[in-house]
């Protein structure tokens, strides 16, 4: 009986041991449960601006507990969901871990609660997929540590590969080298995701195999349509060529010879498109010619021009700047010229509401297209956006950033008096007295220190202020507030401003909206890195000129070799634009095409001058003021109308003086010098401020600089002559510096999107311009008029032979001529330089050939 007891007693025990086992079994599951709804929650809401955060000294740990003030507004500016606590350790598992791989470990410990609670055990699939798992981690974050390593994705958050992705990047790359440990890695991911998740290979490999299958045969297909639609084409113009018109066709055709009666006076030219206009004007001047032969086709007409033009050129319809430059010469010309087009014609083609019969000669610049009468409205704030959030700093923030700055300053036994502090939109300004004895240039050296110390991106010290006694330390807001185009062109600073050209840049610390004036600076320089807000403050600059300036009053040229900033502009052709007839483009993308235009404005800057002095007048503005009030009206020299500013914008200098340094400095040089008093302003922007694009003699004749976020202290010092531009907080952060400023000013730059430009842009082109863009003058011509102007009775025996060499080849050279017709070095560039004058080359053109300006021997015979 006593054996049976103890026997029941030790079952007894047995089973209550059981359940206790697995009741601790079942605890420790739901244990793993919470575990693993922390660490899904922590992971998921982890902030890169938590890191600062979390650096905490232990005194400010404990500071949380005892209810310290500055520790708690810290803690409270944690983004993380479990607070600080979460903040710790998210950023400690994804920084000395795996890195973002270890989101899963939530799901891992997830599996091993639901294994504990349903079997007590873990079970062997689930181990397997654990060491899968971390097998996968490893790979993957030291294939990232190796990409981070390498630097091809920047920037690159060290948090995707983690400590050990680190580290085992730098032990295989110390073996194997960056390319051969990324190699290695990515074919063992691969390998990984294939065995792991049980790829089919075969599979795989078909389908890539039918993907590249499928690509190539689209694109046979379209090759093939798109061949057949130019066979179509080809016949259908060939059947037109012979007569065969379809009914469309002769309905176009009759449409076209009853426009054709119209006059220029006739109401129902009026109601014509501006390319019907300019069809009808060709077929009038063709006509005017020979009425008995039909010089007009579908595609073109042939005007015959005078010895001082080129015989037999083809005039497109659609290059209007060519016609154009026919009409004037043909103007200019028309006492003498015996076959070009009527000068009754030329002026009734030309829809200027001028006297055709007043005698007074016309003025030498395109100021005569603003006699056109043209109804302008203004582009309004309706086009702009008007929702932008405007986000205001929080007192908190203030007052622990002012606490941190005045405790950093007393470890450096550095006292300061009277703090205060100016909110601005992006940074913050603290100003303050430094006490009796301390250096200035101590408080400046300690600007890495005190960027560490408030967790800043970056802090510029100005000391001093100019004009105070004070130091000022610039602080970047937690959350900056955009600062839009619509807040800056709608205050009264720039509507009612009286500025000849303002520009709306943006607003200063204190955020009052910053206006400069282009006429004052007089020419501009711009420099920033890729992504600094350069192209949208060009954009900024513009759109503020095109708010305020009529048409009559400003005119652009623009040049931009990136060929998709500025494009957007070409709408304002007839309206705001000045092209050089010696370039077909409005934007100019080509840097040859920008050359030209360069040596046009030239061109405009001596006319202008010429005209100036001629009237005893010292500047544009003086000049402009005379005749509005019709002081000018009785100089019978010419006629005197109002001369527009000319604004020349430059995106990227940088490619231009790589493709042609010289011919692009020179002019550049020249207007930078003398163009101020004439109206004519330079805008230069470059990604690359180095000194072999902004040279020491550009740069003296810009006085007024902007500078965005460069990438280190001599680029900053290149284009303001101090650094700072390095500590900027990029997105349109700008330092100004004006003429005659011994410091620069902070400016946020004002926000205009592509949108905006494009509504602005298309309100204007649907207006009525005028008929044509403002003329700059031709090089060509200039070269021509010379030639005529030009003593031939001391030519060189060779220069008629080198002459029709030159032309046949359309090539000329100094070596050239030599060789040809066997003559020394000094001969050979005397009959050059005959040439140039004569007008049948171009000037030298630094290594290229020059430019062959005549195209037929029979141009040549006439200035024999």
């Amino acid at each position: 009986m006593a054996a049976f007891f103890k026997g029941s007693k030790s079952k007894s025990k047995a089973k209550d041991d059981s359940n206790g086992y697995t009741k601790q079994i079942r605890l420790l599951s739901v244990l793993l449960f919470i575990v693993s709804l922390f660490l899904f929650i922590a992971l998921i809401s982890y902030s890169f601006e938590d890191e600062s955060t979390i650096q905490m000294e232990s005194s400010a740990i404990v500071g949380l507990v005892t209810g310290d003030e500055i520790a708690q507004i810290k803690a409270e500016s944690v983004q993380n969901w479990l607070g600080i606590v979460g903040a710790y350790i998210s950023y400690y598992i994804y920084n000395k871990t795996f890195g973002f791989i270890a989101i899963l470990i939530p799901f891992i410990l997830f599996r091993w609660g639901y294994d504990l609670l349903k079997h007590s055990t873990i079970t062997k699939p689930n181990l397997r997929d654990t060491l899968f798992y971390l097998l996968g981690a490893l790979v993957f974050s030291g294939l990232m540590g190796t990409i981070f390593s390498l630097d091809w994705i920047s920037p690159f958050p060290k948090e995707w590969a983690g400590s050990i992705g680190l580290y085992l990047s730098f032990m295989l790359t110390n073996l194997l080298g960056s390319i051969g440990s990324f190699l290695i890695f990515f074919i063992g991911l691969v390998t990984f995701i294939i065995f792991g998740f049980k790829l089919n290979t075969e599979k795989l490999y078909e389908g890539t195999l039918a993907i590249f299958d499928s690509a190539k045969d689209k694109m046979l297909e379209k090759t093939e349509s798109i061949k057949d639609s130019a066979i179509n084409v080809i016949n259908r113009d060939k059947a037109e060529v012979e007569g065969e018109e379809s009914p469309i066709t002769e309905k176009k055709k009759k449409a076209s010879n009853s426009k054709n009666k119209l006059d220029i006076n006739d109401p129902e030219y009026l109601k014509l498109s501006n390319k019907e206009k300019e069809e009808l004007l060709i077929r009038k001047v063709a006509e005017a010619e020979n009425p008995t032969e039909e010089y007009y086709t579908r595609k073109s007409v042939t005007l015959s021009r005078d010895s001082d033009m080129i015989e037999d050129q083809e005039i497109d319809i659609e290059k209007k700047a060519d016609l154009e430059m026919t009409l004037n010469l043909n103007q200019d010309d028309k006492s003498e010229s015996t076959s070009s087009v009527n000068s009754d014609f030329v002026r009734a083609a030309n829809p200027v509401t001028i006297n055709d019969l007043d005698d007074e000669p016309d003025s030498p610049i395109c100021t005569y297209i603003h006699d056109e009468k043209i109804d302008y409205t203004p582009p309004g704030l309706d086009l702009l956006e008007q929702n932008y959030d405007v986000v205001e700093v929080s007192e908190a923030e203030l007052k622990m950033n002012a606490e941190i700055l005045r405790e950093k300053l007393e470890t450096f036994n550095i006292t300061i008096e009277n703090l205060s502090v100016t909110p601005g939109p992006v940074v913050t300004q603290y100003e303050f007295v430094p006490a009796a004895g301390i250096k200035i240039s101590k408080i400046e050296n300690l600007s890495d220190d005190l960027a560490m110390a408030l967790k800043a991106k970056g802090i510029r010290i100005i000391a001093p202020i100019p004009g105070k006694g004070t130091v000022g330390i610039e602080i970047p807001n937690s959350n900056p507030s955009m600062v839009s185009f619509t807040s800056v062109v709608n205050t009264k600073k720039y509507r009612e401003s009286n500025q000849y050209l303002p520009l709306a840049l943006g607003k200063t610390i204190s955020g009052e909206a910053f206006i400069a004036d282009l006429a004052k600076m007089p020419h501009l320089l711009i420099a920033g890195s890729t992504g600094s807000g350069k192209s949208v403050g060009i954009n900024t600059i513009i759109a503020s000129l095109l708010y305020q300036k009529m048409p009559d009053e400003l005119k652009f040229v623009i040049i931009d070799p990136k060929k998709v900033e500025l494009t957007q502009y070409s709408a304002l052709s007839n309206h705001f634009m000045a092209c050089s007839p010696d370039v077909k483009d409005i934007i100019i993308t080509d840097p040859e095409d920008a050359v030209s235009v360069l040596k046009s404005l030239v061109l405009e800057m001596e006319e202008r001058y010429t005209i100036l002095s001629n009237v005893g007048q010292r500047n544009i503005v003086d000049y402009n003021a005379k005749v509005k009030e019709g002081k000018l009206d009785g100089d019978t020299s010419m006629k005197h109308r109002h001369m527009p500013y000319i604004v020349c914008v430059i995106d990227e200098l940088a490619d231009l003086m790589l493709t042609a340094s010289k011919e692009i400095e020179t002019p550049i040089i020249r207007l930078a010098q003398m163009a101020r008093a004439v109206g004519i302003h330079l805008i230069l922007a470059t990604q690359r401020p180095s000194v072999n694009v902004i040279t020491g003699i550009i740069k003296a004749n810009f006085p007024a600089r902007i500078g965005y976020l460069v990438a280190s202290k001599i680029d900053s010092r290149t284009i303001l002559d101090m650094s700072g531009s390095e500590s900027l907080l990029g997105n349109g952060d700008l330092l100004y510096l004006s003429p005659g400023t011994p410091k620069p000013i902070r400016v946020q730059n004002s926000y205009i999107s592509t949108d905006e430009i494009e509504r602005i842009c298309e309100h204007i082109q649907n207006q009525k311009g005028y008929s044509m863009p403002y003329q700059l003058p031709s090089t060509i011509l200039k070269n021509r008029q010379s030639a005529n102007d030009y003593d031939s009775s001391d030519r060189d025996d060779l220069f008629e032979e080198a002459g029709r060499m030159i032309i046949d080849s359309q090539n000329c050279s100094v070596s050239m001529l030599q060789r040809k017709l066997k003559v020394g070095y000094a001969r050979a560039g005397k009959i050059v330089d005959e040439l140039e004058n004569a007008g049948v080359v171009g000037p030298h053109n630094g290594s290229k050939p020059r430019d062959v300006y005549m195209e037929s021997l029979s141009e040549f015979d006439a200035i024999l």
